[in-house]
């Protein structure tokens, strides 16, 4: 399983943040949803929403389905809407389980 991690700060304008939760729940997030290999979304916000900041988690079954998302031409249009309407501060992560430790571990039985 691959982890994508990507951030960002929502756009100052009331309009533009209205546009942005409508695109979110209407179009980028079901599309995104939609894509081959992708097992979950998760979506972050401060609790109290009183910071811009957003974060949002995809997880993907192999490393080729988010290679194949992110040069996908809905990944691409996403993005450019999202910079268009007045997001930054974009951050983006990538966490897959390592191959030199194991992904998951128990403790001992005494």
């Amino acid at each position: 399983m691959v982890h994508f991690v990507i951030q960002w700060d929502l756009p100052d304008q009331k309009p533009n943040l209205t546009i942005y939760a409508n695109n979110a729940k209407n179009d980028w997030l079901p599309a995104t949803l939609a894509h081959k290999g992708v097992i979950e979304i998760r979506n972050y916000r401060n609790p109290l929403e009183v910071s811009p900041h957003v974060a949002i988690t995809v997880d993907f079954e192999t490393l080729d389905n988010w290679r194949d998302f992110i040069d996908s031409a809905d990944y691409i249009r996403i993005m450019r809407e999202l910079r268009i309407l007045g997001c930054r501060n974009f951050t983006v992560n990538v966490w897959a389980p390592s191959k030199y430790f194991p992904e998951s571990m128990t403790p001992e039985k005494k």
